[in-house]
């Protein structure tokens, strides 16, 4: 079995230009139109339209975009969150889009470790990569729905020590010269990476020392460019007192609502805005200067159709920012 020499999380973030994602489900379920055809439908807020998803997720491997990102909610709780994701099972979602995508990294943001068993992560995860051929990068969490905890027989007040016992135990699980147990077991397959990069959604109640010196990137909430630029230089200090000269790479996401007009000003609203593309490079650029490499674009606001903005973003976007692998 060959190890690829390239890390997908390098594949993904391969030098120091910010590059591009997109964050599932790809649908446009919170515009005025998107909540009025979902009430038509008897759709609660928050289930996705997934009649499309193959065609967009193909869509957005053919356009270039780096990355592909899902989350991991097990539960779907309308009155607390309101929010399915993309409504399929993480794990075995991934498995699909490995076969009907080529180039662009399978992500997750997040897995919530303290709700699995981390051999059964680790065994899910490697086989992703082995789907995929080594196109596979963990985003990893604790949690943030106090319900669930109890109802998957997990204390709460213990899910960040949990946390670090299950990065450990699936670390070691993907250990390619040693078996598991005394040498007795083995946990198959193993990654077709090295060792498949494992990223931090959010703080997941960890230290940034931590976070730095186990993990491989940290994936921060959409935020402004004041608070992006005190987030950054917390984690450049974090780098520094753990002695090392190379930031890993700092993540985020932006709830996009592209205007058809090219220099609509900005508009902004939680975690986006609806802004038009030449505001939005500007913006993204700002956000380069300050030291975030990679930006996951969330859809679910837009009222333009999926498609038409996938174009816009890989024909003027996406060039913009383009680097030389």
């Amino acid at each position: 079995m060959m190890t690829l020499s390239i890390s997908a999380l390098k594949k993904m973030i391969p030098q120091n230009r910010m590059t591009f994602g997109v964050e599932l489900p790809l649908d446009t379920d919170w515009s005025p139109e998107g909540l009025k055809q979902a009430k038509q439908e008897g759709r609660p807020f928050g289930v996705p339209n997934m009649e499309r998803h193959a065609e967009y997720a193909r869509l957005a491997d053919q356009l270039g975009f780096r990355s592909m990102w899902i989350r991991d909610v097990p539960l779907f709780d309308p009155y607390g969150f309101g929010d399915a994701a993309q409504l399929f099972d993480p794990f075995a979602y991934l498995g699909y889009l490995a076969a009907i995508t080529q180039d662009i990294i399978l992500a997750t943001g997040a897995i919530v470790l303290p709700l699995r068993h981390p051999y059964h992560v680790a065994k899910a995860a490697a086989t992703i990569d082995q789907l995929s051929g080594g196109r596979f990068v963990m985003g990893i969490a604790t949690g943030d729905r106090p319900v669930e905890f109890p109802i998957f027989g997990v204390e709460a007040e213990k899910k960040g020590e949990i946390f670090r016992q299950s990065v450990h135990l699936i670390k070691e699980a993907w250990k390619k010269d040693e078996m598991l147990m005394d040498n007795r077991l083995d946990l198959l397959p193993k990654p077709v990476q090295e060792s498949i990069p494992l990223v931090m959604a959010g703080r997941g109640t960890q230290t940034l020392d931590w976070i730095v010196q186990h993990l491989d990137a940290w994936f921060n909430y959409p935020r402004g460019i004041e608070s992006t630029e005190r987030q950054m230089a917390e984690w450049k200090k974090a780098h520094e007192r753990q002695g090392l000269t190379e930031i890993k790479p700092y993540i985020s996401a932006f709830h996009l609502d592209l205007h058809e007009h090219p220099d609509h000003p900005a508009t902004p609203f939680k975690f986006g805005a609806t802004i038009g593309r030449n505001e939005l490079v500007r913006h993204l650029k700002r956000l380069e200067q300050i030291g975030v490499t990679h930006m996951a674009f969330h859809f679910r606001h837009s009222q333009r159709p999926i498609p038409e903005v996938l174009h816009e973003l890989a024909e003027y976007v996406l060039p913009e920012f383009r680097t030389c692998d």
